[in-house]
C-alpha cells in the first residue's frame, strides 16, 4: 500500500561559524657553562601571545634558574636569563606557555523538523541524501495538536533532504493505531525496581533484541463490554451477554476465557469482511507476547512508559475494581491500559526466552496455557510494568483478565 506524503512543517539550520587568530607554542632550549644556565637561545618565536608567557626551566640536575620570554607583536622576540641558577650538569629543559586560546564561536549545523498532520495519527521521518532516495528512516513520531518536532542530531557533512510518511489508513481501522515495523529489546535488567527474580516463570529470562519486520494495527483500548455485547450477543450465553464481573459498557470485558477471545476476533473478522471494510487477507486476532511488547513500550526503555498511577489501575488506586477504558493516560503511540485495569491475553504459549536476537518470534507451540500481559487493579505495581510475564490456563477467565485486538496490515 502507497503511503500519503505529509509536509515538513518547518527546517531551521543553524550554519557553523568560527572565527580565530593562528597560534604556535613558542620553543627555546638553554646553555649551561660551570654549572650556570648562561643563556636560553629561541628556536621558535610562536605566535598569538598577548602577553609575555610563563618560562619554565626544568631538569639537567641543577636548580634556581629562572628565564623571562619578551614579545614582538604576538611572538616571542627574546628569552633572558633572570637568574642562573646552580648545579647544572647538563642543559635543562626549556617550557614556553602556550598562547591563550582566542575568543571565537561554533554553531553546529543542526536540522529542526516539525511534523503536521492529523493528530493522534504516526509519522514516519525519513531522509536522504537526494530528492530521489534512497530513503532512511530517521524516527517514527506522534503527531499532537501542535505537531511533532524532533532534530537530526546526525546530519553529517552532506546536505540531508528530509519527508514525512503517513500510516496507511484503511476503514475497519477506527480505533485502531498504526504500529510500524521496528526492533526493540523485550526483558528487563535484573535490577529494575519491581522485577522478580524470575519474572513469574522462568529462572533465565536474558533480554534480548527482537525485530518485527511487519506493522500492524492494534485497537488503542482493551475490548469493552459494549464491543463485545455486538459482536458475540447470544453468542456463547443466551441468557447474558457479557460474562464481565463488572458491569458497565465502557468498562473492559472481562472473565473471558481463551476460546471466546477466539471465537470474538473470528466473528469481528467475519462481520468486516462481509462489511467490505477490511480485505479478504486481514483478519482481527491476539497480539503474539513480541507484538505486544512492542507496542506497549513505545520506545520506552525503563520499567514503564509514564508514571504508575498517571498510566495505570492497579491495587494501589484501582479501588477493587475494574474501570473505563481510555481514562488513563496513553503512552508515545497513542494505546491507553497497555498496563493495569485488566491484563491482557496474548497468542503466545508461555516459554522461556531466547538468549539471542530474534526475527518475528512466535513463542511457544505447545502447552494448556497462555501469556498473559500488562498487570491488573489486583494486582501490585510489580505486575504493570512492561516487561512483567504471566499466563493463565486456557479455560480459565477471571475478573482481572481481558484482551485486546490486532489487525494484520492490508497486503
Amino acid at each position: 500500500m502507497r503511503l500519503p506524503a505529509w509536509p515538513i512543517g518547518l527546517l531551521v539550520w543553524f550554519l557553523a561559524v568560527t572565527r580565530s587568530l593562528a597560534q604556535d607554542t613558542a620553543t627555546a632550549v638553554a646553555s649551561v657553562t660551570a654549572g650556570y644556565v648562561t643563556s636560553i637561545n629561541l628556536t621558535a618565536p610562536g605566535s598569538g601571545y598577548l602577553e609575555p608567557p610563563r618560562v619554565t626551566i626544568s631538569g639537567g640536575g641543577g636548580t634556581g634558574a629562572e628565564g623571562k620570554a619578551i614579545l614582538e607583536g604576538d611572538k616571542v622576540a627574546l628569552v633572558i636569563v633572570l637568574s642562573a641558577g646552580s648545579g647544572y650538569s647538563s642543559a635543562p629543559s626549556v617550557t614556553i606557555a602556550d598562547p591563550p586560546k582566542t575568543l571565537g564561536l561554533q554553531l553546529e549545523l543542526i536540522p529542526r523538523i516539525t511534523v503536521q498532520g492529523l493528530a493522534g495519527s504516526l509519522a514516519r521521518v525519513e531522509w536522504a541524501l537526494n530528492p530521489t532516495g534512497p530513503w532512511t528512516v530517521l524516527s517514527n513520531v506522534l503527531v499532537t495538536a501542535d505537531g511533532a518536532v524532533l532534530l537530526d542530531l546526525q546530519p553529517g557533512d552532506s546536505r540531508r533532504f528530509y519527508r514525512a510518511r503517513g500510516t496507511p489508513k484503511q476503514l475497519g481501522t477506527d480505533g485502531f493505531v498504526w504500529i510500524p515495523p521496528g526492533t526493540f529489546v523485550r526483558g528487563s535488567p535484573t535490577d529494575e525496581p519491581g522485577r522478580k527474580t524470575d519474572e513469574t516463570m522462568y529462572l533465565d529470562e536474558t533480554m534480548h533484541t527482537v525485530t518485527l519486520t511487519k506493522g500492524f494495527w492494534m485497537c488503542d483500548h482493551e475490548v469493552t463490554q459494549a464491543e463485545y455485547e455486538a459482536v458475540l450477543a447470544g453468542y456463547f450465553r443466551p441468557e447474558s451477554t457479557t460474562p464481565s464481573t463488572f458491569k458497565g459498557l465502557d468498562l473492559p470485558v472481562e472473565n473471558i476465557p481463551k476460546d471466546q477471545t477466539f471465537a470474538y476476533c473470528n466473528l469481528l473478522t467475519r462481520r468486516e469482511h462481509a462489511a467490505g471494510r477490511i480485505s479478504p487477507q486481514q483478519l482481527y486476532r491476539l497480539p503474539t507476547e513480541s507484538e505486544w511488547e512492542y507496542a506497549a513500550r513505545a520506545g520506552a526503555t525503563g520499567a514503564r512508559h509514564g508514571e504508575l498511577d498517571a498510566v495505570a489501575w492497579w491495587s494501589g488506586n484501582s479501588g477493587s475494581q475494574t474501570h473505563p477504558v481510555k481514562s488513563k493516560q496513553p503512552n508515545a503511540w497513542g494505546l491507553y491500559d497497555m498496563l493495569g485495569n485488566v491484563a491482557e491475553w496474548c497468542s503466545t504459549k508461555p516459554g522461556a526466552y531466547p538468549t539471542g536476537s530474534v526475527t518475528d518470534p512466535t513463542g511457544e507451540q505447545y502447552g494448556g496455557s497462555y501469556i498473559v500481559r500488562g498487570g491488573s487493579w489486583t494486582q501490585d505495581a510489580n505486575f504493570s510494568r512492561l516487561a512483567s510475564r504471566d499466563s493463565n490456563a486456557v479455560g480459565r477467565g477471571s475478573s482481572s483478565l481481558g484482551f485486546r485486538v490486532v489487525l494484520d496490515a492490508a497486503p
